[in-house]
């Protein structure tokens, strides 16, 4: 009897090691990038993503976006969606009106559609929580400063913030 209970033991738990094996619980997942949306919408559509990327605001336009799939499209930030507590402290900071920041985003990511001003975005991210803000630029500037500003510290440039 004592044989039969270790044996099934043994059963059991070489079982439960593979299926813990199969499933990728051995491996953390990654979180996806800002550029894996891009380029993978459909994968992501619906899905709650968490991402770091540039954010380009002002009058008629909010567009986050990354230097290194910029041809892959910019996708809308529709803030009229309910944040969390904190993210008003980190929102804060980002400079009135217009500007160019860096910025972690949570929230939902959805495709298959058109969105933003004049439905100019194929994509857009419903934010619940948007942290760690980094502020590139300050209002508007000549189109050759922005330029100068994203190549050095915006997603993608030579030096991120």
């Amino acid at each position: 009897m004592k044989g039969d209970s270790k044996a099934l033991a043994t059963v059991l738990l070489t079982w439960f090691i593979v299926m813990f094996v199969l499933t990728g619980a051995s491996r953390p997942q990654s979180s996806p990038t800002f550029c894996d949306l891009m380029r993978s919408p459909g994968k992501y559509n619906g899905k709650d993503v968490t991402i770091r990327a540039t954010y380009r605001y002002g009058f008629e336009w909010s567009e986050l976006y990354c230097l290194d799939c910029l041809d892959q499209g910019k996708a809308w930030l529709d803030m009229s969606t309910a944040l969390e507590d904190k993210s008003a402290k980190s929102l804060k900071k980002m400079p009135k009106d217009a500007g160019i920041v860096n910025l972690t985003v949570q929230g939902v990511f959805v495709s298959g559609g058109t969105f933003g001003h004049s439905n100019a975005y194929r994509y857009k991210i419903e934010p619940t929580k948007i942290s760690d803000v980094v502020v590139l630029q300050k209002g508007m500037r000549s189109p050759e400063e922005e330029k100068k500003v994203e190549k050095r510290w915006a997603c993608g440039g030579t030096d991120p913030k």
